[in-house]
Formats: C-alpha cells, structure tokens, sequence
C-alpha cells in the first residue's frame, strides 16, 4: 500500500511540474512576443507598411492609401512609396515649390505591384514622374530629399535622406 501511494504521489508530482513548467513557458513566450511587436523591425532592410511608423521620422501631411517604406540606416536614406486621393496628391503637388523636374525612378521587387505592372508594360525598368523638393516631408534629421509623382497615378516615391 506504501509503494502503491508512493507511485501516485510522484506521478501527481510529474504532472504537477509539467502543468507549471508549461505556464511558465506560454507567459514567457507571450511578454517576448508583446515586445517583439512592439519594437521597431530588427532588420533595418526590411519593408514596412506602418504609416504611423513612417510618421515618426518624417512629416506625412496626407492621409495615405497606400503606403510602402524602407529605411536604409547605412545610407540615412528612406525610401516610401506612397498613394494618396487625387484631391490630395494634387494639393501636395500645388504645395510643393521648386522647380518640377521629368524624372525616372528604378523599380525595384518591394514596391507596389501596381507600379511593377506599369514599367513591365512600357518596357522600362524605370517609373515616369515628375520631382518635387520634399520640403513638406522634412523632419531631423531627414532634410533633404525630393518627391516624385509617378506619371498616370495618385503613386509618390518619397526619396529623403540626412545630410
């Protein structure tokens, strides 16, 4: 009877320590993921979508639709690919100043399939648009840059950098 009460006290005890083992483990997984999420994307290549993100390093004075971004930290270079209402991309167009510029942009894999479709169908490797100073987009230490409105579309390519 001893032996008998001694095998179900150590089996209560196994089942015991893998019940808390198992808590211990799932809370820990859920604080790791919580601050995962929370903390900017480790690999500064990658591509994001987070308007709100973008927002803490430059001004975005627009609603977007659509919105695509890459930080280059080794160059201090941000690049977004933007869409906005043709109500606003034509405002952001009257407010930028400068000198209009004809320019072509490289696409590259990130970018909107949209914009993709766009130079596979006029055989270029490069977007149409027209520049802009990004002067509305500037906050330090990203001071310098341009905005391109993509010919045919509501699509900007913000190209800003830190001098």
């Amino acid at each position: 009877m001893v032996i008998v009460r001694s095998g179900i006290f150590a089996i209560a005890v196994v089942v015991a320590s893998m019940f808390s083992a198992c808590g211990g483990n799932s809370g820990n997984g859920n604080t790791n993921a919580q601050k995962t999420a929370t903390r900017p994307a480790e690999n500064p290549n990658t591509v994001r979508t987070n308007v709100e993100e973008l927002g803490v390093l430059v001004k975005v004075p627009y609603e977007t639709e659509d919105i695509v971004w890459k930080e280059i930290t080794a160059k201090k270079k941000i690049i977004a690919i933007m869409r906005f209402s043709a109500a606003d991309a034509n405002k952001i167009v009257a407010e930028a100043g400068g000198t209009p510029e004809n320019t072509g942009i490289a696409v590259e894999s990130w970018f909107p399939e949209e914009l993709i479709a766009q130079t596979e169908m006029s055989g270029d490797n490069a977007l149409k648009g027209v520049s802009y100073p990004a002067t509305a987009f500037y906050q330090d230490p990203y001071t310098s840059g341009k905005i391109t409105r993509v010919e045919g579309s509501d699509y900007f390519i913000l190209e800003i950098q830190s001098k």
